[in-house]
């Protein structure tokens, strides 16, 4: 079927022409008065209508339309009203309320979003309960369908909003109608056993058969269905869901009671003759009593037993019911009690009711009797009785435990809340409900007064004698029934809260494994009641944010515990008869009505949740494969990763599988998953795992991130250092022929780069395969590491026209620096011919430095001219000689070897004397001594011709033959057999006392006068030695001697143990 939903407007001309003749001499207000704005006494202005010029307006009035298609193409067109919905509204909107076209207008659009097939599944309204149809019932077997009746025979017409006549007239346009639009469940192709949904065109109503001719758009057929089969557009389909909902109640009540009378109807009773004699003594006796005919009490008799059998054969069959519910699945959730007939209605004869007018019953004197035994003789006791049974039926619809939970919730809550709402209705129970009933009682009957039901006695024997003692053990049993009520329901509404989703988990074993995914719950329930929430902790181990341990005696003590706080609901004694004393234990019976069912449900409750642990553990075992990712340090693992350096391709891989595991891990955890009256929440450990898939993605993209900065860096570093080699001004002619060899080695340096970049650019295609958006920085130095070769090159081709021009530069430079260097030889000449007029032993030390300046001028000189006759190898010149240099170097040498030798012993002889005796090296001043001594005896060779500096020589020769006794002297010192005792000999000979110490140098001998008597030091050093060689050779001597008895004394032991052997 092709829908074509549209709406169009066509024009309307409207004429308004003069009125008759006898609305002449009505008048018109021109400006009449709006609600509530105009004043009261206004003056109108009436003008005749005769007097007005007829004139004709054409109005366009738009006309909207809903356009559908029918299947063979033909066009059904329903005016606008037929679709919006009925809304009433008062003429005045109220403050706060919508107008009537926008409460229109927006119920007209929430019908059209409403898909009623969707709609009817929810509800549970499928085709094997709106079938049969009324032609299916009249036309098939009724054995064809799962019911025996149509729904329309039940359904009820108060649903109805409109009139027929009222829906037609919605599709009337211009005197022209129009049919109805409407969603119909209608044959498909005259098919009597395929149905279904389809848009109709509803044409007309038959009232005497109470049924509608539509036209299906889906086959183009006509069709008479009745109401219920069918929905208008401008009906609110909940609402028609409703009434499908409500007939199917009504039916299945009807065929339940057409199989109760049939099974009634099949029952036989033998014994039913016995059973009427015993039963009916109090018939029988009246019947004997009457002047009525013998037949008139056959048929008396015939009909009681009628009832009678009736009510034993509905008695035995609740009996069956109750005793064996699988058999009668049927009448599961029906009461018979509706089904009992109320009276037994029999018309008639004139005749029989003479007859039974004949039995002489005084109706009065019954109604005496009657009212004489019951307790409700007058009002008062009947409205007593009413305000107590409203107080009880109040009771009856409280509840002990809540059972209406929005949502699941945690146990701690779950048991506060039980905890609370148990505490406030035994508070009910215990203090107000008693004397709420204890004030509804003496409000009535005080009012009343002295009588049956007197409250005011004082007497107990006229009170155990009148009607207010049966009336309160009344109340008192209508008290505990009411509490029976209450706690039943309570006790079995909260079983039913907390067990029904454990029922199916009674069959598990206690060896129990999840078998399904992580998704798909094997134990379902529409209604979870717990809420937990799963996760890992740092034991490795996984937990739910409540011990499922824990919900067995939780459940079981708040159970008992909300029943025990109903017991001590105090009877209502002693508050109404206040003028008597009563025992002050006086409790109406609470829990022990219910005890046997308390034990039953309590049992339930300790194997259910005795297995309901099951599930639990073995869900939470499938989550342990998670443990060590969601135990995970990103940190270390950071570390670790960026340590084991991995290439492109793996890091793409390990990108891509972490992606893949977070998306896996997306897909088969759930948010939330049921577990018969747990509702777990899986999605706390869902999204830490998805972010730490996330952050751990992120680092590696960082890591590589910062590993290609770095490659980018070195390899840009290294085009640097290559531009910059080639680039850079040169400072000397070796500089430029230094660039001048590395740029031949450039085109090679610059092919490797290229290569490197290379590598570079296809690892910086993993991160744009994966979209990853570079920094601006980075991004440019990619792409400058991409430029540099062609910029190397382009100055390499540029380098050797620059070149051209700084050779000739620097020639100019070099032949400038050897005309320089020329004048600097002929001063240092100059300079050094000088030293032959310094003779002056006195001033060796500052002679020594003016050689030193000189020595590092030659120095200086020897390198310019390497490097000047570089430069003339490099200029293609001929060789720049240094005969002169060498030739100044050579007439220098004797001043220096003189004055160093001079210099130095000066040093040598002041820091043999002024160190420590104790620290000197004695071999090594000895070995420089004779060295400078050799060098001041070669410089006499070397100055033969100048007599002035030999003096000096000869000086200083003098002063090293002058020091070698005092170096004597030192050596005898630093004898190591020289003791304290010799240092008091020395002490002696000189004169003073010398105080030893590890600091003391020989300047302080020196004063104390050492110098003049150097023979004596020698001679106790001398005899420090020899006494030293004395005391070695007695312990040597003494040494032989012991070792020569030792020897005696093994060879006697030798000899004895060879007599012995002998023997």
């Amino acid at each position: 079927m092709a829908l074509n939903n549209s709406f169009t407007e066509e024009p309307v001309t409207v004429s308004f022409s003069s009125v008759e003749d006898d609305e002449s001499s009505r008048t018109i207000c021109i400006m009449p008065p709006r609600p509530g704005t105009a004043p009261k006494t206004f003056h109108e202005l009436h003008i005749p209508r005769e007097q007005l010029t007829p004139v004709h307006y054409p109005i366009q009035e738009a006309q909207r339309w809903l356009t559908l298609m029918g299947k063979n193409g033909k066009v059904y067109r329903f005016p606008l009203p037929t679709i919006l919905p009925k809304v009433i509204q008062t003429r005045f909107v109220p403050k706060g309320e919508l107008p009537k076209d926008v409460a229109v207008d927006r119920r007209r659009r929430q019908y059209s979003r409403i898909n009623l097939i969707e709609e009817l599944k929810k509800a549970g309204l499928t085709d094997d309960m709106l079938q049969p149809t009324e032609e299916q019932y009249d036309l098939m077997s009724e054995f064809a369908f799962p019911h025996k009746f149509p729904l329309s025979y039940f359904d009820d017409s108060n649903y109805d909003i409109s009139s027929p006549d009222a829906w037609f007239e919605l599709g009337i346009v211009g005197g022209d109608r129009y049919p109805l639009p409407a969603r119909a469940y209608l044959p498909y192709n005259r098919s009597l056993r395929s149905c279904r949904w389809a848009m109709a065109a509803v044409s007309s109503y038959n009232e005497k058969t109470d049924l509608w001719t539509l036209t299906s758009l889906d086959d183009e057929c006509t069709y008479e269905v009745p109401k219920l089969q069918f929905m208008f557009l401008a009906e609110d389909p909940h609402k028609y869901i409703q009434r499908l909902k409500s007939a199917v109640h009504e039916r299945h009540k009807g065929e339940q009671l057409m199989l109760m009378e049939l099974i009634v109807d099949c029952v036989l009773h033998d014994d039913i003759e016995s059973t009427t004699f015993q039963s009916f003594k109090p018939i029988e006796a009246l019947l004997q009593q009457s002047n009525v005919s013998e037949q008139c009490k056959r048929r008396l008799r015939s009909e009681v037993n009628i009832v009678f059998e009736r009510l034993m054969a509905l008695y035995e069959l609740e009996q069956f019911i109750i005793h064996m519910p699988k058999e009668f699945p049927q009448f599961r959730n029906i009461s018979l009690k509706e089904f009992m007939p109320a009276a037994a209605p029999v018309d008639f004869a004139e005749q029989e009711r003479r007859e039974l007018q004949a039995l002489g019953i005084n109706i009065k004197e019954k109604r005496y009797l009657w009212l004489r035994a019951s307790l409700f003789y007058c009002a008062g006791g009947i409205e007593a009785m009413m305000g107590v049974a409203v107080e009880c039926q109040h009771i009856e619809t409280l509840t002990i435990f809540v059972c209406n939970f929005n949502k699941p919730t945690a146990l701690v809550d779950f048991l506060q809340s039980q905890e609370a709402h148990s505490d406030t209705v035994s508070t009910f129970l215990k203090v107000y409900w008693p004397e709420q009933l204890t004030t509804v009682i003496t409000l009535v009957l005080r009012a009343l007064g002295k009588g049956w039901l007197d409250i005011s006695l004082n007497n107990w024997t006229v009170y155990q004698m009148c009607k207010i003692f049966p009336f309160i053990w009344q109340v008192k049993f209508r008290m505990q029934e009411s509490m029976e009520v209450l706690l039943l329901s309570s006790l079995m509404n909260f079983s039913k809260l907390v067990c029904d989703p454990c029922l199916q988990f009674l069959p598990l074993k206690h060896n129990y494994k999840w078998t399904s995914d992580f998704i798909e719950t094997e134990f379902p329930f529409p209604k979870p009641v717990f809420a937990l929430t799963i996760g890992i902790n740092e034991e490795r181990k996984v937990f739910y944010s409540t011990n499922p341990d824990d919900f067995q005696p939780s459940l079981m003590d708040i159970y008992k515990r909300g029943l025990e706080k109903t017991s001590g609901v105090r009877t209502i004694d002693a508050e109404v008869m206040s003028n008597l004393k009563f025992a002050h234990n006086l409790y109406i019976l609470t829990v022990e009505l219910i005890e046997d069912k308390f034990l039953e449900q309590n049992d339930l409750m300790r194997r259910c949740y005795a297995q309901a642990v099951l599930p639990l553990k073995a869900y939470a075992r499938h989550y342990e494969r998670f443990v060590d990712f969601y135990l995970l340090n990103v940190n270390d693992f950071m570390k670790d990763y960026a340590a084991a350096h991995k290439p492109s391709s793996q890091v793409k891989w390990d990108i891509l599988e972490h992606k893949r595991q977070k998306e896996e891990i997306r897909q088969i955890l759930p948010a939330y998953i049921t577990i018969g009256p747990f509702y777990i929440n899986v999605d706390t450990i869902k999204q830490f795992m998805i972010k730490k898939y996330i952050e751990i993605v992120r680092r590696i993209f960082e890591y590589y991130v910062d590993r290609m900065y770095e490659t980018n860096e070195q390899i840009v570093e290294r085009c640097m250092e290559v531009f910059n080699k080639i680039a850079v001004r040169p400072m000397s002619i070796e500089h430029l022929f230094e660039i001048r060899d590395f740029a031949l080695t450039v085109p090679d340096v610059v092919d490797q780069l290229r290569a490197d970049i290379q590598v570079m650019w296809l690892e910086y295609d993993l991160l744009d395969s994966f979209f990853y958006n570079l920094s601006d920085h980075q991004f440019a130095m990619k792409w400058n590491a991409f430029a540099w070769p062609h910029q190397i090159l382009m100055r390499l081709s540029t380098l050797k026209e620059e070149q051209k021009l700084d050779i000739e530069e620097f020639l100019r430079q070099h032949s400038s620096e050897c005309q320089n260097f020329e004048e600097r030889l002929e001063a240092l000449n100059d300079e050094v011919q000088a030293f032959s007029l310094v003779f002056n032993p006195n001033r060796a030390q500052e002679t020594s430095v003016d050689i030193k300046l000189t020595w590092a001028l030659i120095r200086e000189l020897e390198k310019v001219g390497r490097t000047l006759q570089y430069r003339q190898e490099l200029f293609e010149l001929e060789p720049l000689s240094t005969e002169f240099l060498t030739s100044i170097i050579r007439s220098f040498e004797p001043y220096k070897q003189l004055w160093y030798a001079c210099a130095n012993f000066q040093k040598l002889e002041d820091a043999t004397l002024g160190n420590p005796i104790a620290l000197l090296d004695l071999d090594e001043v000895w070995t420089n001594l004779m060295n400078l001594r050799n060098e001041l005896v070669e410089s006499l060779v070397n100055f033969s011709e100048k007599p002035e500096i030999m003096d000096v020589a000869h000086v200083f020769i003098g002063k090293i033959d002058e020091f070698i006794p005092v170096y004597n002297s030192v050596k005898d010192l630093r004898n190591e057999n020289w003791m304290y005792l010799h240092w008091m000999d020395l002490s002696r000979v000189i004169g003073n006392e010398i105080k030893y110490t590890a600091s003391m140098n020989y300047q302080y001998l020196i004063r104390k006068g050492i110098l003049d008597f150097l023979p004596d030091v020698h001679e106790i050093s001398v005899k420090a030695t020899n006494e030293a060689e004395e005391i070695q050779r007695a312990i040597e001597e003494e040494e032989r001697r012991k070792q020569a008895e030792l020897n005696a004394l093994l060879l006697r032991k030798q000899l004895r143990k060879c007599r012995r052997d002998i023997v």
